[in-house]
């Protein structure tokens, strides 16, 4: 009979779970130990890796860790009312109530629990409440039930007024939900919260090398007890200002920090992108390794590419400016963000009948290693084109043109985005014809596949929609990013 592989972050969860208390590191240790004994090389290793992989184990900010759904318990939120709010359309959750409604919402999918809560109203009864992905404002929030918005109705809100969220038993999906009008207010007393709020993430941001993505500050936030407070502070979006947090990006870029990048996976796209660039093996036996395309040379003018989703009906597009000496591999990374894509597939860039991508065994035909190589070498001149191949089964061919090529602005911050668009297709949808296909599906509800499709896609999709500004956010991060790695090269 084969053996069962011991998994120590099963364990660790086990403990962590069990425990009314939040428990120290050792504590944990032990306790996994006298379960199974810990028979790795490195037993304080293994067991600091399953806490750091489990997002439902939270460090309580006292040297000990302990369960989400127990350690929010008596947290106390407050939504401030929009005016589509008010109208009763939808509720929009701010990042930290998203985190207290759902805080298994980014573990895998085994402990993914995105089921309604349980909402108890001032009149005692209680409802279920669902999640819903709110595509029109790319958020996630509640479209309510009927006996949501009857309630609701009977306050007769107004925007400013808020909704005070109280976490009564998180592992019970327990909460509760008063009206508070903005009448009512305690400035003073509000002012001083959003104090301790900014001042909790401040130190939190400063302490990390790599700085902190909004849903991790606002499950630290909560883990370290910053809302279990009588009196609830505004929604972080309302609290982060441009004057606090670019003063601090500056200091400390990161590869996805408290600003609108426009999509959900922002710094997991960060991430694999830094990891692709600095590894130097090839792709078929690559591991992690030390840093290697990281050379950033500064700019001796700028190129204003126009790329185009070849076969695309209307056109999807966008129109940036790069620094004429970027490597083809950061472009690569340019070109992933501005479109839209997830870095999930080979790409390569063919420039007349030369192919230029990082070399693999696996390689049927001649390529030429393009980790050295720079935009204006392959492309010297305006007017000039080229193209750029995504994903080699859905064949995503981009075609580059050269528009102009540019003094360097001062002050200004390359990459960036002009203008585009059109949203990017859905990875795998297969090819310019398979998403033909796709939106024709989705727009049709009689169509038999229609349920089905919206579902695999997330549960809406608007081809229309272009981020512009969440576009440059991360094209910011990707490249302050990129600079900082090559200073540590």
């Amino acid at each position: 009979m084969p053996s069962t592989k011991i998994s120590y972050i099963e364990l660790t969860h086990q403990v962590v779970r069990e425990s009314h208390e939040p428990l120290p590191f050792a504590e944990i240790m032990g306790r996994v130990h006298a379960l199974v004994p810990i028979s790795t090389r490195n037993p304080k290793g293994t067991i600091r890796n399953a806490i750091s992989q489990s997002r439902l184990i939270v460090n309580t900010g006292d040297g000990r860790y302990g369960w989400k759904y127990r350690v929010i318990n008596g947290s106390v939120l407050r939504l401030t009312l929009s005016e589509a709010n008010c109208r009763g359309e939808a509720l929009e959750y701010p990042e930290e109530l998203r985190e207290a409604l759902y805080p298994a919402f980014f573990t895998i999918q085994k402990y993914n629990d995105r089921e309604p809560v349980h909402l108890k109203l001032p009149d005692g009864a209680t409802i279920r409440l669902p999640l819903d992905h709110l595509r029109e404002v790319r958020c996630w929030g509640t479209r309510g039930t009927p006996e949501f918005w009857k309630w609701f109705r009977s306050l007769h809100a107004k925007p400013g007024d808020a909704l005070i969220v109280r976490v009564l038993d998180g592992e019970a999906r327990l909460y509760s939900v008063e009206f508070l009008s903005r009448e009512a207010r305690d400035e003073t007393a509000i002012a001083a919260r959003n104090q301790q709020i900014v001042q909790a993430a401040l130190e939190r941001r400063r302490r990390t090398r790599w700085g902190v993505s909004e849903w991790d500050m606002a499950s630290h936030l909560l883990a370290i007890g910053l809302y279990r407070h009588p009196v609830p502070p505004d929604p972080l979006k309302e609290i982060q200002t441009p004057d606090l947090w670019e003063p601090e990006s500056i200091k400390k870029p990161v590869r996805a920090d408290w600003m609108d990048t426009g999509r959900d996976d922002s710094a997991l796209m960060i991430e694999s992108l830094m990891r692709q660039l600095c590894d130097p093996t090839p792709p078929s036996t690559r591991k992690h390794g030390p840093a290697a395309i990281v050379g950033v040379a500064a700019a001796t003018s700028i190129y204003q590419l126009m790329i185009t989703l070849r076969d695309s009906d209307p056109a999807i597009w966008r129109r940036i400016q790069v620094a004429d000496t970027i490597l083809l591999p950061h472009l690569h990374g340019v070109l992933q963000l501005a479109m839209g894509w997830t870095n999930s597939h080979l790409h390569s860039f063919q420039v007349g009948k030369l192919a230029f991508t990082e070399p693999s065994e696996d390689d049927f035909l001649p390529v030429i290693d393009y980790r050295s190589v720079r935009l204006n070498q392959v492309a010297p001149a305006v007017k000039g084109s080229f193209s750029y191949l995504y994903d080699f089964g859905d064949s995503w061919e981009h075609d580059i043109f050269v528009e102009e090529i540019l003094p360097v602005e001062k002050g200004a911050r390359y990459p960036r985005c002009l203008e585009g668009q059109r949203a990017c297709p859905p990875e795998d949808v297969g090819g310019v014809w398979g998403y033909s296909d796709f939106l024709k599906t989705i727009r049709d509800h009689r169509h038999p596949e229609h349920a089905e499709t919206l579902e695999w896609v997330g549960g809406a999709f608007d081809p229309e929609k272009f981020d512009l500004q969440g576009v440059n956010n991360l094209l910011q991060i990707f490249q302050s990013s990129l600079e900082r790695r090559a200073r540590t090269v």
